[in-house]
């Protein structure tokens, strides 16, 4: 992996572990299928992630964005309690890790309350990043040691990760993460490639209790203005620990089937630190001497070339059009 910050993936697994890694307590991340208000309702959500491809040959706006209205007051506010949370995005491949950031900062405060205990690490971070303007903030951010390593360890291991730096040409695909949530009862996106927090609707028009119908049409609205046949959307959302509601009701099998989920995510995590690649050259150098010994490794080629062929030839007498397979000729 690269020394700065690596790309991790849109995935709840991720998220939960890596906030739990810098101390945040009681709170994970569901995946949404759908763009369903009762279904996202249902999660009492904190906030939601999303992932969406990036226009990279679009200039982003200063005066007005595409859609909401620019809420540069909500940054400046000598109230700390009115003051909304906003980094400017700095360096590449921390927008992930920035939204959740984004949602979690501006919800930090006493669980008894209603806020979300985000740990000493996080709580110190927010102190003292708290009177520094956006674009200060989004450098406090980047040069956090803490924050980019539990970052960085979450995303795959892989040897072929460049250290050079690259940017992105009009015909890259170029992926982004921004958050919604709902501060002092205003819905606001939260991206730090903006220049200022975006406000949909009125302000105080939107406490939590209705958040998820009043930022389901806000999505829906992004979603189409790429063309009908884009389909590279993620959705997350930021909720309380689901194994506390299921043990408060005393639901025994949806406490069995959350830490199930736990368990197959620290499973999946695992495997993304460890790079295979070595692994698997050795099995593979392993078995061609074990049929090189044995003198079956001609056979050994030709069998797998028939079995190959008949692979392609299967697809073909279904229809299905190939191109992914090795030419065995």
């Amino acid at each position: 992996m690269s020394g700065g910050w690596n790309t991790i993936e849109s995935d709840a697994g991720v998220f939960t572990y890596l906030i739990d890694s810098l101390g945040v307590k009681n709170v994970q991340f569901e995946e949404l299928i759908s763009l369903d208000p009762d279904s996202l309702q249902a999660l009492n959500p904190l906030g939601v992630i999303f992932l969406f491809k990036y226009p990279t040959g679009e200039k982003p706006k200063t005066d007005k964005p595409l859609d909401g209205e620019f809420d540069f007051a909500a940054v400046d506010s000598q109230d700390d309690d009115e003051r909304v949370w906003f980094a400017a995005q700095t360096i590449q491949n921390a927008c992930g890790t920035q939204a959740l950031l984004s949602v979690l900062l501006n919800k930090a405060g006493d669980p008894e309350d209603g806020g979300i205990d985000i740990g000493p690490n996080l709580g110190d971070f927010k102190e003292f990043t708290g009177a520094f303007p956006a674009d200060l903030r989004g450098e406090a951010l980047s040069n956090s040691d803490l924050i980019r390593e539990t970052h960085n360890s979450f995303a795959r291991s892989s040897p072929f990760t460049s250290d050079a730096t690259r940017y992105a040409g009009e015909d890259d695909d170029v992926f982004h993460f921004i958050a919604y949530t709902s501060i002092n009862s205003t819905l606001y996106e939260l991206d730090g490639l903006q220049p200022a927090p975006i406000r949909h609707g009125d302000a105080g028009a939107c406490p939590s209790e209705i958040f998820a119908d009043a930022v389901v049409p806000v999505l829906q609205r992004r979603i189409e203005r790429y063309p009908a046949g884009e389909i590279r959307f993620n959705l997350l959302a930021m909720c309380e620990d689901l194994r506390l509601r299921a043990k408060e009701v005393g639901d025994a099998e949806g406490l069995e089937r959350e830490e199930a989920k736990r368990r197959e995510w620290r499973w999946e995590n695992a495997l993304r630190r460890h790079n295979f690649v070595g692994f698997i050259g050795e099995v593979m150098k392993g078995v061609t001497a074990q049929k090189l010994e044995g003198g079956s490794h001609e056979a050994w080629i030709e069998d797998a070339k028939k079995a190959t062929q008949k692979r392609v030839e299967d697809r073909k007498k279904k229809g299905e059009v190939g191109g992914d397979e090795m030419d065995v000729s």
